[in-house]
């Protein structure tokens, strides 16, 4: 905790130590105080001494003299800009609306397509899948990555004060969410932004503790001339869970019969009435869920490390258009990733552990990865459009630890790899239509991204948008795919045989203003690669065992999806509906498995009452969240190569969560009230993120977002 205050001090002194540039302070000053301080001080001596018939002419002079004040001189949000390296350009947002509500979590971004698993920032199942996926190979261990800063997701700032931003959200039992920035603009041309994310949750059940420090730091120049420009960041990211793998089969019984469960004779049997019924005996005390039996007691982390440069220079301006005629960057990325998976009980859920590792010699796997990449870009606006030609390099090493007394023998530990890329990026905006155009190309056959794409959008009518793409990938599977190692002897593989996979895909959206959206997407997977489940589970084996193997589809999959959201205002209440129907058609042999399985239907609606009170200086918004997926054969969670893995034999779904709100907004400041999952007591306990991993039960969160401006 004195760390806690420590950091939030540190974060704070800025409004004391620093202070804007005194040219823009000098410019607000004097267009705000003199133009209209002075101004309106003349016209209302004026006022007093001219007839009735010219104080009509000087009272209209006067409100023209505000509204022009009022629109071009006085900072608002809009002034606060955050760039991010697609090219995408925000501003800092106050407001308080659904959306916000439904981003106010872990991630901070809509979870629609996800399930959360029982404690913060763990991990999620996928509800849904997106094949729009233009990155490269990486390490794998997706189950870490989804609160993971990547490359994109970090943003570089412009602001005329300094701003200030603090997201605080509870947590379960012990600990808490704090996500603090920083932005800073030392003069117009120079930024930074420092940015710590911390976090720590107890967790209801037994061996679940979550804890994590994400730290990112960012720096953006241009120069006086407007011809040089430069971003940098650099974040840091510890990512720790305790890892339980579900609960066992036994307490899976006890959780789903919670307050009432059978009673038992001497022998183990049920004991029958005379109705034909069984005896049940009511009992609450499992749900204290940290009575609840695990099947693991380990921990798993992934440490990462990265730095990024992006200079840019403009060689050639078009000053007459205001275009740039020819720019030249050059980009630098270095980023090192460690996946550690610790089990100090040699549990036998994973199979046989490597027999050269003694009895007193716990499991302790880790993985080592490092990216850079260099490159080059040319880009040039003109006539034709925006153009963009790209070169780049990348050197991957992928390595792991070798145990003690370990014979090497045959067997490979690291991996070291190359390829460069070719990419091509083309956009031109017409009136009321834009093409964009993508292509990419890998020099190798080994970890190759290929791609090209292919999207327009437009606006055919007034407040309606529409946008069509189509693209095609081939891109290599994933390093942990092709090589893994561990002291559990059914986790080593070496698969040099892979084929890459090949994707197609058409999608479409249409939009009316924000009360309707509607997008279609239709993919076409060969060669679909997996972690798939090898125990049977017919004869109980998977019940007590967990073996992943790397599979791929032998039959191509059609996976096709539909969702509508839409948002209706009568008066102070809104009905906002989002809804997802989707289908995956494959050709399954007897034997195999039936793999990306999604659910059919996932759906969430929500009623809400908006109101602003207390002289419109109190806005306030409540309401009820309805969820509910269809059942579905849901991938479980296998926290040793930290992915998810296909099953078939049991499904999950179909259970309704109810959640209530209360946000409020004063000033700058949100505050946020919910309670999740409250008909959890009343609707049945059969509620799970995966096969052996129950979902939340019923809990009240607090938290608010605040911004600074000054």
């Amino acid at each position: 905790m004195q760390k806690f205050f420590l950091v939030l001090s540190f974060f704070l002194t800025h409004t004391i130590i620093f202070s804007q540039s005194r040219d823009l302070e000098g410019k607000i000053k004097a267009q705000q105080g003199e133009i209209i301080e002075e101004t309106l001080v003349k016209v209302k001596d004026t006022l007093n001494n001219v007839s009735s018939d010219l104080k009509g002419k000087i009272k209209a002079q006067e409100e023209a003299i505000k509204e022009n004040t009022k629109d071009e001189d006085i900072l608002d949000t809009s002034f606060y800009k955050i760039f991010y390296l697609d090219g995408r350009v925000e501003t800092v947002d106050t407001t308080l609306s659904i959306y916000k509500d439904y981003k106010f979590n872990f991630l901070r971004e809509d979870s629609f397509d996800l399930i959360s698993f029982a404690n913060t920032a763990h991990t999620y199942n996928k509800l849904a899948y997106n094949f729009k996926d233009f990155s490269k190979p990486d390490i794998g261990a997706r189950g870490k990555h989804f609160h993971y800063f990547e490359k994109e997701d970090i943003g570089y700032y412009n602001v005329p004060t300094p701003l200030t931003e603090i997201f605080a959200k509870s947590t379960f039992e012990q600990g808490q969410i704090l996500d603090v920035l920083v932005s800073i603009n030392l003069n117009p041309q120079y930024n930074f932004t420092v940015a710590h994310k911390g976090y720590k949750s107890l967790g209801k059940y037994l061996n679940n503790r979550s804890r994590g420090n994400q730290f990112r730091f960012t720096s953006n120049y241009k120069s006086k001339n407007q011809l040089n420009h430069w971003r940098f960041h650099f974040v840091s990211q510890n990512i720790f869970n305790q890892e339980n793998g579900g609960i066992d089969p036994e307490s899976i019984y006890f959780f789903e019969q919670a307050t009432n469960y059978f009673v038992l004779d001497e022998f183990g049997n049920q004991i029958e009435n005379e109705d034909g019924t069984f005896e049940m005996i009511e009992y609450d005390g499992y749900l204290d869920r940290s009575r609840l039996g695990t099947n693991l007691l380990s921990r798993g982390s992934l440490y990462s490390k990265r730095f990024f440069s992006d200079f840019k220079r403009i060689i050639l301006k078009n000053k007459k258009e205001n275009t740039n005629t020819l720019v030249v960057n050059y980009q630098f990325t270095h980023e090192y990733k460690k996946v550690e998976f610790i089990d100090d009980m040699n549990s036998k859920i994973f199979g046989d552990v490597l027999e050269f590792i003694n009895s007193d010699q716990k499991i302790s796997d880790l993985n080592r990865f490092i990216e850079q990449e260099n490159r080059i870009i040319l880009s040039s606006d003109s006539k034709i459009g925006r153009l963009k030609l790209s070169y780049f390099l990348t050197n991957w090493k992928n390595n792991f630890k070798i145990y003690d007394n370990q014979e090497i023998g045959n067997s490979i530990f690291e991996l070291i790899e190359d390829q460069s890329n070719i990419s091509v990026d083309w956009k031109k905006i017409f009136k009321n239509y834009s093409f964009e155009f993508n292509f990419n190309k890998s020099s190798k056959p080994s970890f190759k991204s290929d791609y090209i794409s292919l999207n327009i959008k437009g606006k055919p009518i007034k407040n309606v948008n529409i946008e069509i793409g189509s693209s095609i990938i081939e891109k290599s599977p994933n390093f942990n795919f092709k090589f893994y190692r561990s002291g559990y002897e059914s986790y080593n593989w070496f698969n040099d045989n892979l084929y890459d996979e090949k994707i197609s895909n058409v999608n479409f959206k249409l939009s009316y203003k924000e009360l309707l959206v509607l997008t279609a997407d239709y993919n076409e997977i060969d060669n679909y690669t997996f972690f798939r489940e090898n125990t049977n589970a017919l004869i109980g084996e998977t019940d007590y065992k967990r073996i992943a193997v790397v599979n791929q589809a032998e039959n191509k999959i059609n996976y096709y999806s539909i969702k509508l959201f839409s948002k209706v205002d009568f008066g102070k209440f809104s009905f906002v509906n989002t809804a997802r129907y989707q289908k995956k058609e494959q050709e399954v042999a007897p034997g195999n498995l039936s793999t990306l399985n999604v659910p059919e239907w996932v759906t969430r609606n929500t009623i809400m009452y908006s109101a602003d009170v207390f002289n419109k200086s109190l806005s306030i918004q409540t309401g009820i969240t309805f969820n509910y997926f269809t059942k579905y054969f849901a991938d479980y969670y296998n926290p040793l190569i930290s992915e998810f893995v296909t099953q078939n034999f049991k499904d999950i779904g179909e259970f309704p969560r109810v959640d209530f709100f209360f946000n409020a907004k004063i000033q700058q400041t949100r505050v946020f009230i919910k309670v999740e999952h409250l008909n959890s007591s009343f609707t049945g306990y059969d509620y799970y993120s995966d096969p052996f991993s129950p979902y939340r039960d019923m809990s009240v969160r607090l938290g608010l977002v605040w911004n600074f401006f000054s």
